[in-house]
């Protein structure tokens, strides 16, 4: 179960899980799995403007707060995007938990949204929204999204749409720090300009969890070695010294009281 990953976004599954996880496959025997298909990735995309603006972070969490404003295509009263187009294997469109909105009215009741959820943000602007999921998840999210949304399967064709700007994120609880230096190539192949989402806790590359992860393996693999050794030593070898040198020793019978037994009988 190497890719049995838990997901969550914190500093923890961000940053300084990579090195365990990346320990358990070299101890499985494989190399650690680099990210897939992102050479001319923007090469299937037409921009209405040879600098179009895209702006990144680490979480699609801040992709719910941008409108047309952020990047500075229209004026201030304009307040929603007429498409947002989602390329993604989760639909971030509200996922029902314990205690959490089942469906889209209680989640407008609530006020808040996610990294799971910021699809919503858009729809409740009155966005037409479309999700596009990778091809080697072509039955999509197991849960269906709390509102309408337009799904197909990526097929690696150029996209017949134009697009005024583009969010690109990261997401470090999901994609390991080992990949960091795809995400900076794919970062700067955008034909556009790039911005980085104001106070959005960025931290970029992330120490390399290949290295420790290495020695981690390295150290298991010599204790597994040693295992047949280990299991033939005689336990003396394994007791200490004070208790090798120790005399037999020798217990007296307590003495004799005159206190009747407990059970009353002389």
């Amino acid at each position: 179960m190497l890719y049995d990953w838990a997901h969550s976004e914190n500093h923890f599954l961000r940053d300084s899980i990579w090195a365990f996880r990346a320990e358990e496959f070299l101890r499985a025997g494989l190399e650690p799995p680099r990210c897939e298909g992102y050479h001319g990735f923007w090469d299937r995309f037409t921009f209405a403007s040879s600098s179009a603006p895209l702006i990144y972070a680490d979480s699609n969490v801040h992709a719910g707060h941008l409108t047309p404003t952020h990047y500075f295509l229209s004026d201030l009263a304009t307040t929603a995007w007429e498409e947002v187009h989602l390329f993604d294997a989760h639909h971030d469109s509200g996922y029902p938990h314990d205690n959490g909105p089942t469906a889209f009215e209680e989640w407008r009741v609530q006020g808040q949204f996610s990294c799971e959820d910021w699809m919503l943000v858009h729809h409740e602007r009155g966005s037409q929204l479309t999700l596009t999921y990778p091809a080697w998840r072509p039955m999509g999210d197991s849960h269906p999204p709390m509102v309408p949304l337009r799904t197909n399967v990526d097929d690696k064709q150029p996209v017949p749409t134009t697009f005024d700007a583009v969010f690109l994120c990261r997401s470090g609880a999901w994609v390991p720090s080992w990949c960091d230096d795809q995400f900076t190539q794919l970062l700067e192949d955008f034909p556009g300009s790039t911005h980085l989402f104001p106070e959005s806790g960025w931290s970029h590359p992330r120490p390399d969890p290949l290295p420790t992860a290495r020695r981690m393996s390295d150290g298991l693999g010599q204790l597994r070695a040693r295992v047949p050794e280990l299991a033939v030593l005689p336990m003396v070898d394994a007791m200490p010294a004070s208790w090798e040198a120790r005399p037999p020793q020798h217990h007296a019978v307590p003495p004799q009281t005159n206190q009747p037994p407990s059970n009353g009988r002389q």
